[in-house]
């Protein structure tokens, strides 16, 4: 049994994160993303981190 791959989230890398916004700036849910947990926790500390440095908006 090989290894299940996670996707890791860049926050430098803001056109994948904007695939996981709404258009509101809200972070769509993991039912919606189709995301594990530990994706889901990753891609909220990519938006939190790009947003920080000023390269997402908090708001649409």
């Amino acid at each position: 049994m090989g290894k299940k791959t996670h996707k890791k989230f860049d926050f430098k890398d803001t056109e994948d994160l904007l695939r996981y916004l709404s258009g509101q700036g809200q972070i769509s849910s993991a039912k919606r993303t189709g995301l594990s947990a530990r994706e889901q926790r990753s891609l909220k500390r990519a938006v939190k981190n790009a947003r920080f440095l000023g390269l997402l908006p908090f708001v649409g």
